[in-house]
């Protein structure tokens, strides 16, 4: 009995926290406001989240807290952040790329912690991943240790040019991301 009153109240807990994730605010088709619309993700317009997959959800959540947070809206990340961490936990990535994402979002709400338990997470299986290794030098200096954004610095920089001949999954969709790390890596091992 004990059980199922344990599992009914999960159940209502789940409704309570993602009825208003698809149902408030329907994100548009972009996943973000203003802008063009990432590839595949639709014009303008509004986009009902319930219609989607978990992990269309993930997406579409995922780049309106990205473009939002770039854009200074934090008034829309303090919305959207809490239901895309919600969906994540839900799809529970377990690839580098899902995993990344999963950092970035935690660094969006300055947990730098949760951030580089998704970057270990996936560096114990693919430990030359450029964007984890990104993430995690940004998020040791986020919580102050710098010892830690060494380590994670200096591998980026070690293996960087054998990594970027690599076709990883996920390499294809943040190329930008890699130079910019790279110089991150590089002014802060010089001292900057």
């Amino acid at each position: 009995m004990a059980w199922w009153v344990a599992g009914g109240l999960l159940l209502v807990t789940l409704v309570v926290l993602g009825y208003p994730v698809l149902t408030r605010d329907a994100v548009p088709a972009g996943g973000m406001g203003g802008g063009a619309a990432p590839p595949g993700m639709g014009g303008s317009g509004a986009v009902d989240l319930a219609t989607l997959t978990l992990d269309d959800q993930g997406t579409r959540l995922f780049n309106r807290v990205m473009t939002s947070s770039s854009n200074g809206d934090l008034a829309d990340v303090e919305f959207f952040l809490p239901k895309a961490l919600i969906i994540y936990e839900q799809i529970n990535p377990t690839d580098p790329d899902g995993l990344f994402h999963f950092a970035l979002l935690y660094m969006v709400g300055d947990d730098y912690d949760a951030a580089l338990g998704k970057v270990q997470e996936g560096l114990a299986q693919t430990p030359d991943y450029l964007l984890l290794l990104g993430v995690g030098g940004e998020a040791a200096i986020g919580k102050g240790d710098r010892a830690a954004a060494r380590e994670f610095y200096t591998h980026l920089l070690d293996v960087y040019d054998t990594e970027l001949g690599l076709s990883r999954p996920g390499y294809e969709h943040h190329q930008p991301m890699f130079s910019a790390y790279r110089a991150a890596a590089e002014a802060f091992l010089a001292g900057g």
